[in-house]
């Protein structure tokens, strides 16, 4: 039997036996390309229900949102070095299936999204998946190649899509707001409107804002009620900070708050580091909303692109009877004061060369000049969010008492969270603001209380003639006041009210609109 040794010969099934043991030891060991298995994407008889009808826009743009970011993440997460089985392939292909169901794929709309993300993973499928995913967690618990979606919180939005100003969480959005925004009061020696003032603000400020009281001068009952208060705001993490301002001898009135003004912006700043500050002065009380308007339209605030100065409390035109909406907001040219918002930049700006340094003596008029507005815009309410109480002691003599007792403070908690802020930003407002002036019936000065619509009167020049703004404001019984070749409350030269429901609208002859 020569050759034999006594061995049995091999047949055609040992030498078939021996083939796919090879075949599976070189399957194990480096991998090889198999068919895909089906994929529910690819079914077109089965289809994956519909949910957006039972799902909120915002939780639809979450999930819109990883659907992109899976996408990504998949297509580096399919190796063709995998060393796993077929057993676990059709695992991950398994709980993959199960993670797409429970993204929540919408109909229609998310067709295009759907066919990327079908594209990425067909392209992306091997005949396993690695065990270990360099280490990086996994769904469900095994060793399914199928990334953990990131948070949400951590998502981009979708591209095109405007980000929202408001916050789903009214207490979060206010924690960001609060620990980088200043509460800034100035006081001099009127302790009485000091507790009042601070009485308004404490139920209302967000926990862990700071607070820092300026006073001018050394006035023991002042410092005796701040010390009070600065226990109770302590209460709900709101630092409160005291610091004093000395006044120099021979000033006015006008020039003493300048200068006071000047020192305290500066200790807000620079001492707290604060990126915005709200000013406030001792004899001015807040409407029940006053720091959830200011937050609301913190962002737009901080963009530059918006071009704002500042955002502001107070209408000067906010007398009763001429004020209606507790919700609208305008944009203007002309700045109010007696509560506003600005940043740290505004602040650099003015208080430094070229535009600096800040004014010895009438700083909200320096304010207003051309040089330092730039042309930049003030937001306000319709309904001041802010009221001067102050009858005795202030720098004006109570001029303009009778005039501020007529300003109506906002007495509704508008939800701002709910309300569409877009609208006040400049690509959407002047478009809209230009088509209802426009829109508005020319009528006489003496035809506005007779009309039932929307209407118009023109001026002539700002304060010369019978057309002109100046008397025509009188006649109407709104400010006649003029700064910087600007009505008070005007944008582009136009000033708006309301009578009721009905818009009025003094506006120039010809409108620069640019």
């Amino acid at each position: 039997m020569k050759g034999n040794y006594g061995r049995k010969r091999w047949s055609t099934r040992d030498w078939f036996m021996l083939a796919s043991i090879l075949l599976v030891f070189v399957f194990l060991t480096r991998g090889v390309r198999c068919p895909s298995a089906p994929s529910p994407l690819s079914s077109s008889s089965s289809p994956l229900p519909s949910l957006r009808g039972d799902l909120s826009t915002e939780r639809i743009r979450v999930k819109d949102a990883e659907i992109a970011t899976l996408k990504q993440q998949l297509a580096g997460h399919y190796t063709e070095d995998a060393a796993v089985d077929l057993g676990l392939w059709q695992k991950a292909v398994e709980e993959r299936d199960e993670m797409l169901v429970n993204l929540h794929v919408a109909e229609a709309k998310d067709k295009a999204t759907i066919a990327d993300l079908q594209a990425s993973l067909k392209n992306a499928e091997v005949v396993g998946a690695s065990a270990k995913l360099q280490n990086k967690p996994v769904m469900g618990g095994g060793s399914s190649p199928v990334a953990v979606p990131p948070d949400r919180a951590s998502l981009p939005p979708p591209p095109g899509e405007v980000l929202n100003l408001s916050s789903s969480s009214s207490s979060s959005s206010f924690s960001s707001f609060s620990t980088t925004t200043t509460l800034l009061i100035f006081t001099f020696k009127r302790a009485d409107y000091l507790k009042r003032t601070l009485g308004a603000i404490y139920p209302l400020i967000p926990p862990g804002m700071k607070i820092v009281i300026s006073q001018d001068g050394q006035d023991q009952n002042v410092i005796t009620t701040v010390n009070e208060w600065k226990q109770k705001f302590g209460e709900k993490n709101s630092e409160l900070t005291h610091v004093f301002h000395t006044q120099k001898a021979g000033e006015n009135g006008y020039q003493l708050l300048s200068q006071h003004y000047g020192f305290g912006l500066k200790q807000a700043f620079e001492l707290q580091d604060s990126e915005r500050v709200i000013v406030l002065e001792e004899d001015i009380q807040v409407s029940v909303d006053f720091f959830k308007f200011f937050e609301q339209f913190s962002p737009m605030l901080d963009d530059p692109y918006e071009n704002l100065m500042c955002i502001s409390a107070w209408n000067d035109n906010g007398m009763r009877g001429y004020v209606t909406d507790s919700k609208a907001v305008v944009r203007s040219d002309f700045f109010p004061g007696l509560g506003w918002m600005l940043t740290k930049e505004m602040w650099e700006e003015w208080s430094t060369p070229p535009t600096g340094p800040w004014p010895r003596g009438y700083w909200d008029d320096w304010l207003r000049e051309p040089e330092r507005r730039k042309g930049r815009k003030i937001i306000r309410p319709e309904v001041s969010r802010t009221y001067h109480f102050g009858k005795s002691g202030g720098t004006s003599n109570n001029v303009y008492s009778a005039y501020l007792d007529s300003i109506v403070l906002n007495e509704v908690d508008v939800d701002w969270n709910s309300e569409d802020v877009h609208r006040l930003k400049k690509s959407n407002y002047d478009p809209s603001f230009r088509s209802r002036v426009e829109a508005a019936r020319l009528v006489s000065s003496s035809d506005v209380r007779s009309s039932s619509d929307d209407v118009r009167v023109e001026y002539t020049s700002l304060d010369r003639g019978a057309k002109s703004f100046e008397r025509i404001a009188k006649q109407l019984g709104i400010m006649d006041n003029i700064k910087a070749n600007v009505p008070r409350t005007a944008y582009h030269g136009v000033v708006e009210y309301r009578i009721g429901q009905r818009r009025i609208y003094v506006s120039p002859q010809n409108i620069d609109w640019s």
